[in-house]
């Protein structure tokens, strides 16, 4: 199955789904984290994270003030009435940074969305309820070095933005304006050890958990059980913790990418791999040989967003780069070696693998639904693109183009295809009509 993400909540809805785990209208300490950008001299959001719940404060997050010249870093601990917060975010005033001049805001109504942030990856015990929304588009960011007097000096601004808020991705071209709230969810969470997994529930709600450790299936109903499994043995981990009423709690997935667990890198997921390479081409495979990135206005290039944007309207699937139509593995290596011209080629190749990523990022509107990696064989290294099925319509965003796979193909979508999609909204509250 795949986490359900609930998408254009309006207010009224989102303070209703926030009530479940924390009381709206108590005072309650948070954390915030935010990153502006200068435009016409006025700051605007370019990303920013809220966490309620005391329990996350902790002394790694000192308050700070770091302003650069195009940059500006928050840090700070806050007391909000979380509804009487949701009320201000359109306010003159930032109210998170009151001192700066900021962009006015653009819409009275903001879309929110919710989705589920596992234990394993919040950085506490407990799951995560992540509520993000975008609160503008005019939103200018740049990559550039930051350099300012008397602070630290960083050589990438976009890497710094990921480090300072604790974001696994973040690409300034289309990831900007966004803030998200940030709520553990104290009815339970999974206990994952070196001796096995059990589960703790913390609330009166009943739960169990079930799913599979490499093709056992695992089923706890009493928190007291335990399943008994050697964890850096385990490749295919598959557990759900679940109410009485099928909500979902808590989960650790090798199959959920955006919060994948472990990595794939085993002697079984290669030889695996290699038996879909020889089953050839399919709604699920595609085959490339290298594509070059580096020269300009090279039309091959943008089959990689079609393939994996095909992929991603579909059921997922891969993108081998380095085998060619007749399942013959070719590896990337030449090219990278003659494109990039270090000694090392195992650095040419990293390279690579990360232009595809950046283009990837930059160009997919849901740009989270895939992850990169190598595969060798008897020294020709073939980079594979394993894409997961989205939630909702993907498109190129350069082009505003979506693609879907049929057969071995990727053709560029109709209307009457992209209108059986779920409609989604911008930050001011239009519906996006491709």
């Amino acid at each position: 199955m795949s986490i359900t993400q609930h998408i254009n909540i309006r207010q009224a809805e989102l303070i209703e789904r926030m009530a479940r785990f924390i009381d709206v209208d108590e005072k309650v300490s948070f954390l915030f984290k935010g990153v502006y950008t200068k435009h016409n001299s006025e700051w605007s959001l370019l990303s920013g994270c809220v966490k309620l719940n005391t329990s996350l404060i902790n002394g790694d997050n000192q308050e700070c003030f770091q302003e650069y010249p195009e940059y500006l870093f928050v840090c700070r601990i806050m007391d909000f009435v979380p509804a009487d917060m949701l009320q201000r975010l359109h306010g003159e005033e930032d109210i998170f940074v009151p001192e700066i001049e900021k962009s006015k805001a653009q819409n009275e109504d903001i879309n929110w969305s919710e989705s589920l942030v596992p234990s394993h990856i919040s950085g506490s015990k407990f799951p995560i309820r992540r509520y993000s929304a975008r609160l503008s588009n005019n939103v200018q960011c740049f990559e550039s070095k930051l350099v300012a007097f008397n602070l630290e000096f960083h050589p990438s601004a976009i890497e710094y933005v990921k480090k300072f808020i604790g974001l696994k991705h973040f690409n300034g071209s289309s990831d900007r304006g966004e803030l998200r709230i940030d709520i553990p969810d104290l009815r339970g969470y999974l206990d994952i050890n070196d001796k096995g997994v059990r589960y703790k529930s913390c609330s009166k709600v009943a739960m169990s958990v079930v799913g599979s450790i490499d093709g056992e299936p695992v089923n706890l109903l009493p928190d007291q059980d335990v399943y008994l499994f050697e964890k850096d043995q385990a490749s295919d981990i598959e557990l759900w913790l679940v109410t009485d009423s099928n909500e979902i709690v808590d989960y650790c997935s090798s199959s959920e990418w955006e919060y994948q667990y472990g990595t794939q890198t085993s002697k079984r997921d290669q030889s695996q791999l290699l038996k879909i390479i020889a089953a050839g081409e399919s709604e699920h495979c595609e085959f490339k040989k290298y594509i070059d990135l580096v020269t300009k206005k090279n039309s091959k290039a943008y089959d990689i967003e079609k393939t994996v944007c095909a992929l991603s309207n579909h059921q997922g699937g891969r993108l081998f780069i380095g085998v060619d139509d007749e399942t013959c593995i070719v590896g990337i290596n030449e090219g990278c070696n003659r494109d990039y011209k270090n000694e090392s080629e195992e650095k040419n190749i990293e390279l690579y693998r990360k232009s595809v990523e950046k283009r990837l990022q930059e160009s997919l509107k849901k740009n989270l639904c895939f992850k990169t990696y190598l595969l060798e064989q008897q020294g020709l290294v073939v980079l594979v693109v394993e894409v997961q099925k989205t939630s909702g319509l993907n498109y190129i965003l350069p082009k505003n183009e979506a693609f879907i796979r049929r057969g071995a193909s990727s053709p560029k979508m109709t209307l009457s295809e992209v209108q059986l999609y779920p409609i989604e909204r911008d930050a001011l509250g239009r519906d996006i009509l491709f």
